[in-house]
């Protein structure tokens, strides 16, 4: 479905961007260009290459658990650099995703067991 949409919304865009936009007539600068394709490149193949250690590492239940980890680490980043505050909801939301990840971690070594 996704992909779906995706294909979509790049058929209806496409022409109301050139008209819009007309990107034909825009130069990009070279710093920009190198920019993007660092951006693209490098941290991209890191995350690749971190996804597929933890996968052969860990397993793909734990894999699957390192998207639970997103909210968490973004709460701490936010009130960090952001200084975002942490009302009791969030630090309640948190605890039941902690709580989420211990389950399920420790019925995947009894399983292993």
């Amino acid at each position: 479905m996704t992909g779906s949409i995706l294909i979509w919304a790049t058929i209806i865009l496409i022409p109301l961007v050139s008209f819009i936009e007309q990107p034909w007539q825009v130069v990009p600068r070279t710093d920009s260009l190198i920019s993007v394709i660092y951006l693209g490149i490098v941290p991209t193949g890191i995350a690749w290459l971190l996804r597929f250690k933890i996968l052969k590492d860990n397993g793909l239940i734990f894999q699957s658990q390192v998207s639970y980890l997103i909210p968490i680490f973004g709460t701490i980043l936010g009130y960090i650099f952001l200084k975002e505050l942490i009302t009791i909801k969030v630090l309640i939301s948190l605890t039941a995703v902690c709580i989420g990840i211990y389950f399920v971690r420790r019925a995947d070594k009894k399983k292993l067991s």
